[in-house]
């Protein structure tokens, strides 16, 4: 048998797509168990409330690993989720720190909400600072991880 898996918007698509092709049958066929059929009501409405989103906000990820987004992707799939959850789409803007030291910060005036990872050693410190600092005199939300939290 063949399973055809072309690219998709969004990965949370693919076992709705595999279980239209039959995947689930055929695996229990060939090893020979007795199951029930998958119940993806539930999955379903994750996708449609991330295809068909209520909402938009735009979340500032700032900090100094900027340019490897996978660095925070951790993050960026918890805002996701966070987003289906509530029927919002999160666009995250991924913001280098030391752009903040040097530009000031300018670059946070269009975003709804902030966010600060942690981070290691002194590099970038003080973008960080200016970050947190915006979002509190402008009552923007702001959330700080490990040392995002501390500054």
């Amino acid at each position: 048998s063949v399973i055809s898996l072309s690219d998709v918007k969004s990965i949370y698509e693919i076992p709705l797509i595999l279980r239209d092709q039959g995947l689930g049958n055929r695996v229990c066929e060939k090893l020979n168990i007795k199951a029930t059929a998958a119940d993806l009501d539930d999955w379903k409405k994750v996708v449609q409330a991330q295809k068909n989103p209520r909402h938009t906000v735009t979340v500032a990820v700032v900090g100094k690993y900027v340019d490897l987004e996978d660095s925070y992707k951790s993050l960026s799939e918890a805002l996701i989720h966070a987003g289906i959850h509530t029927q919002t789409r999160v666009v995250i803007e991924y913001i280098d720190s030391e752009a903040i030291e040097l530009h000031g910060t300018e670059l946070l005036k269009k975003v709804d909400a902030i966010l600060v990872p942690g981070g290691f050693g002194s590099r970038g410190i003080e973008g960080k600072i200016l970050a947190a600092q915006y979002a509190r005199e402008n009552g923007i939300p702001y959330l700080g991880i490990c040392l995002g939290m501390q500054i």
